[in-house]
């Protein structure tokens, strides 16, 4: 009964654990979908007003610096934007070597727990065997 219940929760880990690598999966495809209509990005934040609850908090000039400073960083979020296809086509193997290796730990623990139980099993077997009433009817 014990190695089912090991390997019951070892089956629902690993299951988990594979859903969670797929859902890494699809959300590293569809950011990389994603990034090639972020180009325009920064000219595009630049270009939004401040709302107006938050209007009498700014000091004055705020808009314009934070256009300008969207501005400064707009050639370093191009050429991140351009080079997300690249890092899309590192990401999607890790995501599957980590799967990888965290199945084989979760095998191995589903191992190392089966062994354990046996040799406790065969532990309290001997022992049961080697134990002799005092009083012999």
């Amino acid at each position: 009964m014990f190695y089912t219940m090991i390997w019951l929760l070892m089956a629902l880990l690993l299951a988990l654990w594979s859903a969670a690598a797929w859902v890494m999966h699809a959300l590293a495809q569809w950011s990389g979908l994603q990034a090639g209509g972020m180009s325009g990005l920064p000219t595009q934040l630049g270009a939004l007003p401040a709302p107006e609850w938050l209007s009498p908090w700014l000091p004055p000039g705020a808009q314009e610096s934070w256009t300008s400073a969207l501005a400064a960083f707009t050639p370093m979020i191009d050429s991140m934007v351009d080079f997300a296809p690249v890092m899309l086509a590192l990401l999607v193997p890790a995501i599957w070597l980590i799967w990888a290796i965290g199945a084989v730990l979760l095998v191995a623990l589903g191992l190392g727990l089966t062994l354990l139980i046996r040799l406790i099993r065969t532990r309290q077997g001997a022992t049961a065997a080697s134990y002799q009433p005092l009083v012999r009817q």
